[in-house]
């Protein structure tokens, strides 16, 4: 009985963080232009369907990831999604292995761990685009850095 009880809390636990966030992040999208250097300079990386560790624009990482060594100072989180295709569970945990694959890419190239606060993925949770096609599916399936004071959560 304990086992169970505990098991419901912590799906609890988790909804509430999922919805807390979901009323959090849409706003602070707006506030990108707090930070014009780096959102001009550190794109977008996206994937193929299904898959975490290939991205569509290898060159826009590589470039990434030369702004962010010559600026040692810019601290910023990773945050990767996933298509509306597939249950949410499944998603979540495609995205975390894209934001992983992410970090693991740019240490590689040379990025300092300690410039990266942490890397999530957000699943199908803030869709971009909503219609049901292929070229809308594509650019859900991304990943992006944010400077985290934008994210109003430290």
């Amino acid at each position: 009985m304990r086992k169970s009880l505990s098991l419901r809390y912590s799906w609890v636990w988790f909804a509430s963080f999922l919805l807390a966030a979901a009323v959090l992040l849409p706003a602070v999208r707006l506030q990108a232009q707090d930070a014009p250097d780096f959102s001009q300079n550190v794109k977008q990386v996206y994937f193929p369907f299904n898959v975490y560790n290939r991205i569509d624009n290898p060159a826009v990482l590589d470039a990434d990831a030369q702004y962010l060594k010559q600026h040692p100072d810019a601290h910023f989180w990773i945050q990767a999604y996933a298509d509306a295709r597939g249950d949410i569970f499944y998603n979540l945990v495609l995205s975390y292995r894209r934001a992983q694959h992410i970090k693991t890419s740019l240490m590689a190239r040379g990025v300092s761990e300690s410039q990266i606060g942490f890397a999530t993925g957000w699943g199908k949770l803030y869709q971009i685009c909503a219609q049901a096609d292929s070229e809308c599916y594509q650019k859900n399936r991304y990943a992006e850095m944010v400077l985290p004071e934008l994210l109003h959560l430290m």
